[in-house]
């Protein structure tokens, strides 16, 4: 058993959930039950699952044709859990567990939630949609709510007849219940996780579907909004594309819808299949919009549809390696948006971000990029720019030091390896030190495990290394002391880059001549020149390309 208090055990694992909700979006409730597959790998006389803000009955659990019927569960608001307790022991083997239960649509933007939107004609609608991640699944339905239970969803849902209804995979069967109420019943999942789920009730229309590599496709929105979702849509179908390539793994689900939602709090959420996004993430005027916004749009939708694979197909174990899925995600947005529309010059917009992530990385107060984290509350503090764009840096660096060929393989070697599984940092290291040859577990742990960023000074030939602060230093400085810097640099008047790894204090420069350190800006990490090196660089300026310039004035 676990140590974790906030983490379940594994002696009664879920395999399969089938779903049944009536959200009333006039009473802002809804009613539920859940039936759930099991595997009971020791004999219990009781178990626990997530459950919050639900009223639920006793549960039933049926093994090999016996039912058991538990007292009414017992819960624990600290972690967020309920037990059901049996007058007998459950035998192993499969099982089937079936939970009825009521909740409320709050308002509150997380769990299954409501929202309005008025219309064109100034017409109110309420929906009803969701947003799961991290921890919130379990307002929806009882369930085993962590990343590492990964199983399979079948969805029902009864809605008024007028309304569009959606959820992660295609729509199975539809049934008129008469009362103007009909049943909407969605196909099985693939093997994900909880906070993945999704599902949305309302007034909506929608883009002519596309299929895109066998992938039907489309874009939801409120009503009137339909002249806004070409970016959108042209985005995303050119995404599919490259990410199947990139991966070399067709997309994981049955269908793709992007959603518009009215209320939405965060950018985007990348719930398989049906990926809901804040509506000016998604909705852009193509002829009269900001480029800011158009591009704006462009990134999130990559950014989603990457996390199809990294993220839905292979997620992290448990939250604190929510890095590696945004920090991931952020790095293919990049390369996917520099492939989509390669005049943006998204690696160098990237630059102003990067200078960003180093104005906090230079406090005495940063922090570690992947840390501890017990419960899940703890990793909301993720969510920020050290997570998205210091991560996205570094792995930008790692790659441009390995080889961008060398490194996609690898990323292919650790998502077949991994597929519909969950992993740990490491996992990925692994992958990418078989694909290269080198020890990228020892390098990556000096950026990820400690927080900050050396300064690399180069002088007389000798390249050294030291903690960069914008402060004198403190003992109590969350900035780490060493790191395996990949350096990479060159020769002004040459193009041939010379890659070293800086494992110590100091070593000698391998590039002679005047050098350009950090050649190609990807490097994250600042740099310092000598008075001679820093003469003779600004004398050949014009020689440096833009990202180069760039760093030079940001670091000098």
């Amino acid at each position: 058993m676990t140590t974790n208090p906030y983490r379940l055990p594994r002696t009664v694992v879920p395999s399969n959930y089938q779903i049944h909700l009536t959200p009333d979006l006039e009473k802002f409730t809804f009613d539920g039950r859940v039936d759930i597959d099991l595997d009971i790998n020791e004999s219990v006389t009781s178990f626990a699952l997530n459950a919050k803000e639900l009223e639920l009955s006793s549960a039933s659990v049926t093994v090999d044709g016996q039912t058991f019927i538990s007292g009414a569960p017992s819960f624990d608001d600290e972690y967020e859990t309920a037990t059901f307790t049996f007058d007998s022991a459950l035998p192993t083997g499969s099982a089937v567990a079936t939970i009825t239960f009521t909740g409320i649509l709050n308002d509150q933007l997380h769990g299954f939630y409501r929202s309005t939107y008025t219309d064109n004609n100034g017409v109110s609608h309420t929906i009803a949609t969701t947003q799961f991640e991290s921890h919130d699944a379990r307002k929806a339905f009882p369930c085993w709510d962590e990343p590492a239970f990964k199983a399979t969803y079948e969805v029902t849902l009864v809605v008024p007849a007028h309304l569009a209804a959606y959820s992660n995979s295609a729509v199975v069967r539809e049934t008129d219940l008469g009362n103007a109420k009909r049943e909407v019943v969605f196909d099985r999942t693939m093997k994900m996780s909880t906070y993945l789920v999704a599902f949305v009730v309302g007034p909506f229309e929608s883009t002519e579907e596309v299929v895109v590599r066998g992938v039907p496709m489309r874009v939801i929105y409120p009503i009137g909004k339909g002249h806004l979702t070409e970016i959108g849509m042209e985005t995303a179908i050119h995404a599919i594309e490259f990410f199947s390539d990139y991966f070399d793994i067709p997309y994981p689900g049955d269908k793709l819808d992007l959603i518009a939602i009215p209320d939405f709090a965060a950018g985007a959420m990348e719930n398989l299949g049906l990926v809901t996004f804040r509506d000016t993430a998604l909705l852009v005027d193509p002829k009269t919009g900001a480029h800011s916004d158009i591009e704006r749009v462009a990134e999130v939708v990559n950014h989603e549809i990457a996390h199809m694979w990294f993220g839905d197909l292979v997620t992290m174990e448990w939250w604190e390696g929510i890095w590696l899925n945004e920090a991931f995600a952020t790095f293919m947005e990049s390369i996917c948006t520099d492939h989509f529309r390669p005049q943006w010059q998204k690696w160098v917009g990237f630059n102003p971000a990067r200078d960003m992530a180093f104005n906090v990385d230079g406090l005495h107060s940063t922090r570690a990029i992947e840390y501890e984290v017990i419960s899940p509350n703890d990793c909301r503090g993720m969510f920020d720019v050290l997570t998205y764009i210091k991560g996205c840096a570094v792995l930008r660096m790692l790659e441009q030091y390995l080889g961008e060929e060398t490194f996609r393989d690898g990323i292919r070697i650790y998502l077949k390896k991994h597929a519909y599984g969950n992993t740990v940092t490491k996992d990925l290291w692994s992958a990418l030190e078989e694909s290269s040859g080198q020890p990228v577990g020892a390098i990556m742990d000096t950026w990820i495990l400690q927080g900050g960023h050396p300064l690399v000074k180069v002088e007389n030939g000798t390249i050294s290394q030291s903690p960069f602060s914008y402060l004198p230093p403190q003992d109590k400085s969350a900035i780490g002391s060493l790191w395996q810097v990949p350096v990479l640099s060159r020769e002004i008047g040459s193009t041939t880059i010379n890659k070293q790894l800086l494992t110590s204090a100091s070593a000698p420069l391998v590039t002679s001549g005047v050098a350009v350190v950090n050649a190609g800006g990807s490097g994250f990490y600042r740099t310092a020149y000598g008075n001679t090196e820093l003469a003779a660089i600004a004398a050949h300026l014009t020689e440096l390309d833009v990202l180069e310039r760039a760093v030079l004035f940001s670091d000098t």
